[in-house]
């Protein structure tokens, strides 16, 4: 009861009506002087005491707004209106009970009365009988033709229960009422899209935003709805146009930063949930979110600090320890981030991603059973779980269990923090069924270093009768344009034809049920110009053993601290005499170079080259290669050449577990780091194994047998594997 009801206003007193015209006006003073002065004129005016019950009410003074009121009601007791009245004020002031108990004796007196049936109804869902309710709310909408009142407040309800089709129905017989009300279409399409009726909701919220522009709830819940679609730009768009209407609204800055974290603007995306945070500093999501947007920084210290601040603020939610033990696993400290992810599962036993975490951090700790038993439970508590699929498939993988391995791989597609781009095609997907002369696109998906350890299969896929024609990264197009039993060699955005049948590179294997023992191991399958390798090897000069080194990977790449290492790190290995060092880093990492100076003589040779047929050529005249486990590796694998590669403690799954050999090239050898982020004692081993292998043949052959010859001459290359 927001204004007086004009009803009855015959038998007012002159002071009351002179106080109704104030109170219409909304000069709420003199209407309570006028009611007041009514009052003391009559003594006993019940009409004045309900009105000075109504202000009372509406300035926030509960318990006179109660007084005042029953005493209106002493005075009518037959009064449906009255008791009504003394229900609402009851209402206000969170006594469910009470104000059931009048609602009630207004409808006896008045059954008609559809405010008091709606009122029971606000009455009897206040203290918690919300079958009786929503039957008093029916009764209500029956009764009233013209307001949405009642069936908005049963379709709230309904949605606080969980019970979004009904509600939905009530919105809609609400509409059909009050076809303008924006306030409904909201509503409505906030019960929408927790039904999952997504489309639906997006229509519902443009609707009530045609009808009041000025709706920034409206857009904050449709850029929801795009959010929830991965729809993030259109996201992004409807939180800046809320924030625009409302520069001050915590909830939008918080959902813009997700939508621009999910687009891969972590650094946006931390300006926005510190920007919630100082509207609104109790914002637990925002402080957590603030922590992801820390770790998509590779700031893992401060994603550390965001997550403990968010455990004081809430202890009690899995989520927090979880995202805390990622921040600690970042940082290799183990120990912490498993007893972390154990305190999560103690919260909440059934948190998949928990024991896929565990799992995670139990691989780095060798206890493969227990590790194993965690990623197999987080499936079977979340079998649709793509990053549990696809963290057993690298641990299947490791291991050597390729028959498990490939098939769950095929979930990286939809493991969202790979970001990886799935194809869509209308050819379908090949999985290694005969070929009848029928062209098949071969396309590379992930890094260099991948294209060039898979392109292996392509061969083979001809040897099925297929046409192959291969997509490659424009930096890989001149060096596998060779390639044997290849029809074409495209880059990645070039025209690609008509084409039968499509593969993922990385999808061959499970196509051909690649075992260990089946990896196709012939080498080399890349080869380089021969013209350029003859001007390569005019170019880059050198006496004694022609060694390559690269030291670090793509910075972009999640996980390149742990795989990349100082070229300082490498240091020793510059004592080893009779050795030409050739660099054959690329990127940023090639600054390190001046750090070391004359103390590691290292000739700049390709690292200002972005074609890798230029790289072949001056691999082709290399002794060996020194790398770390990057594209360079599978280059210098793949064309056959001497190979050492110098892995992390927890290397990528394809060089496996313990072994110091690979099944992927022959003429690798593996150096392992002995413990997290040590590179002093593979480093070592790499000295002690040229020092010895050089002193021992000068002293069986003499110095010449050791360099003599061209690079690249059978009879002269030094078996270094």
């Amino acid at each position: 009861m927001g204004k007086p009801d004009p009803n009855g206003t015959e038998r007012l007193s002159t002071g009351v009506l002179a106080g109704l015209t104030h109170h219409r006006a909304g000069r709420l003073v003199e209407a309570a002087q006028a009611y007041q002065q009514a009052l003391r004129e009559s003594g006993t005016d019940a009409d004045a005491l309900l009105l000075l019950g109504l202000l009372a009410r509406l300035t926030g003074r509960r318990q006179a707004a109660i007084r005042l009121t029953a005493l209106a009601v002493e005075l009518r007791p037959l009064s449906a209106g009255f008791h009504l009245s003394l229900g609402q004020a009851y209402l206000a002031d969170g006594n469910g009970v009470a104000a059931a108990e009048s609602c009630r004796r207004a409808v006896e007196l008045n059954p008609r009365l559809a405010a008091a049936w709606c009122c029971l109804g606000d009455a009897e869902a206040a203290r918690g009988a919300y079958e009786a309710a929503q039957n008093a709310w029916k009764t209500a909408a029956d009764l009233d033709s013209r307001s949405a009142r009642p069936e908005r407040s049963l379709g709230h309800l309904l949605a606080r229960l969980g019970r979004m089709d009904e509600a939905v129905s009530a919105y809609r017989a609400g509409l059909r009422k009050a076809p303008g009300d924006a306030t409904l279409h909201y509503a409505m399409g906030a019960a929408l899209a927790a039904g999952a009726h997504r489309r639906e909701a997006k229509a519902a919220y443009r609707k009530a935003l045609r009808l009041r522009p000025n709706f920034p709830e409206a857009l904050l819940n449709l850029g929801n709805v795009h959010y929830d679609e991965g729809a993030y730009a259109a996201a992004a768009v409807c939180c800046r146009k809320a924030l625009a209407l409302r520069p001050t609204y915590a909830k939008a800055w918080c959902n813009l930063g997700n939508a621009l974290q999910m687009m891969g603007g972590a650094r946006e995306a931390t300006g926005c949930y510190e920007r919630t945070l100082a509207l609104d500093p109790t914002t637990v999501a925002a402080r957590h979110n603030l922590g992801n947007a820390w770790m998509a920084r590779r700031n893992y210290a401060q994603a550390e600090a965001c997550f403990r601040e968010t455990l004081a603020m809430d202890a009690e939610r899995a989520e927090h320890y979880n995202s805390l033990g990622n921040a600690l696993f970042q940082q290799r400290r183990n120990d912490e981030a498993e007893a972390c992810y154990r305190m999560a599962l103690e919260v909440d036993r059934d948190y998949a991603a928990v024991h896929t975490n565990l799992a995670n951090v139990l691989m780095r700790q060798s206890s493969r059973a227990e590790m194993i038993r965690h990623y197999e439970r987080a499936l079977e508590l979340d079998p649709k779980s793509a990053g549990g699929h696809y963290n057993l498939a690298l641990a299947y993988l490791r291991q050597g269990r390729y028959a498990e391995g490939w098939p769950a791989h095929e979930w990286r597609w939809d493991f969202r923090e790979l970001r990886l781009r799935r194809r869509h095609f209308a050819a379908p997907q090949w999985r290694g069924e005969k070929l009848n002369g029928e062209t098949i696109l071969l396309h590379a998906e992930q890094g260099l270093g991948d294209t060039l350890q898979f392109v292996r299969y392509a061969p083979l896929v001809a040897e099925r009768g297929g046409r192959v024609v291969l997509e490659v990264q424009p930096r890989l197009v001149r060096l596998l344009q060779g390639l044997p039993s290849v029809s074409r060699v495209v880059g990645r955005g070039e025209p690609l034809g008509d084409f039968a049948w499509h593969c993922p590179l990385m999808s061959l294997p499970l196509a051909f049920g690649t075992t260990v023992d089946t990896i196709p191991r012939r080498v080399p399958y890349v080869r380089a110009d021969e013209e350029e390798v003859r001007a390569a090897r005019q170019r880059w000069t050198g006496t004694g053993l022609r060694v390559g080194i690269a030291w670090a990977g793509n910075p972009q790449y999640r996980s390149d601290e742990q795989r990349s290492m100082p070229l300082l790190a490498l240091l020793p290995l510059a004592g080893v005499p009779g050795i030409t060092w050739f660099s054959l880093q690329m990127g940023t990492a090639c600054g390190q170079m001046r750090t070391v100076g004359e103390r590691f003589p290292l000739i700049d040779a390709s690292s200002t080259s972005r074609d890798l047929a230029e790289t072949a050529a001056l691999v082709a005249t290399l002794d060996l290669v020194i790398t770390v486990d990057t594209s360079v590796a599978h280059l210098a694998g793949a064309m056959g050449v001497p190979l050492w590669v110098v892995l992390p403690h927890l290397a990528d799954w394809r060089w496996m577990e313990e072994r110091v050999d690979s099944p992927w090239y022959p003429g690798a050898r593996l150096f392992r780091q002995s413990a997290p982020g040590d590179w002093t004692g593979a480093v070592e081993r790499m000295r002690g194994e040229l020092e010895s292998r050089i002193s021992g043949r000068i002293g069986d052959e003499g110095a010449g047998a050791v360099w003599g010859g061209t690079a690249g001459d059978a009879d002269a290359t030094v078996p270094w594997t």
